[in-house]
């Protein structure tokens, strides 16, 4: 028997063995093809999802620094009489904007903040001539609003966040409470905050 019809024999003998491995080579590269394709478009989306991470981080720090203005422009309303502020439109809405897009506790933390503002404008813009109570409750308004817009700036900036209690310290609120008011008007009518004081001591022990 010559090669040719010994290989022709075998093939003929064998072919539906023959034909079953070639089909399971095929699904076995069919399937190593699949699970590239999937890892590279897994990997396309994870990369997709640190970039739309760092935009949303990038946009921070401008709006919290609008929020910490706005804040100081409400307690010079209280304070020195001045005008109530225009809203923080904008900062407002990079903030919505970013919260789909930050880790998770910040995301919190910054719905926490947009909540808790609206709360605050809202009690702030209700009343024209507050009584030296309703101020000092209006003032602790702005010191936790403050303290919240604080405890995003070093994600913000991609900094090192400190520890911090879940809770704000009274020496904590009082700082924040200092940075509402500017440290020169705190300096100047330090007697003039002592209500405000007693209210953070009183919630922050």
């Amino acid at each position: 028997m010559t090669f040719f019809a010994f290989v022709y024999s075998f093939l003929n003998t064998w072919q539906t063995l023959i034909g079953s491995i070639l089909a399971v080579i095929a699904a076995i590269v069919t399937v190593w093809e699949m699970r590239r394709q999937s890892r590279g478009d897994e990997t396309r989306h994870q990369n997709e999802l640190a970039r739309k991470k760092m935009s949303a981080r990038a946009r921070m720090p401008d709006a919290l620094s609008e929020m910490s203005a706005y804040v100081r422009n409400a307690a010079k309303s209280l304070v020195l009489g001045e005008n109530r502020p225009l809203p923080p439109v904008a900062a407002m809405t990079t903030l919505k904007d970013v919260i789909e897009h930050i880790d998770t506790k910040q995301a919190e933390r910054t719905f926490e903040l947009v909540s808790w503002y609206q709360v605050q404008h809202s009690r702030l813009i209700g009343s024209d001539k507050p009584k030296k109570i309703e101020r000092d409750e209006m003032l602790y308004d702005l010191a936790l609003l403050q303290t919240q817009i604080n405890r995003l700036f070093d994600y913000a900036r991609n900094e090192p966040e400190q520890k911090r209690p879940e809770k704000p310290s009274s020496d904590e609120m009082a700082g924040s409470l200092k940075n509402a008011v500017t440290v020169q008007v705190w300096a100047m009518e330090n007697d003039d905050f002592k209500g405000v004081i007693e209210i953070i001591n009183r919630r922050h022990n």
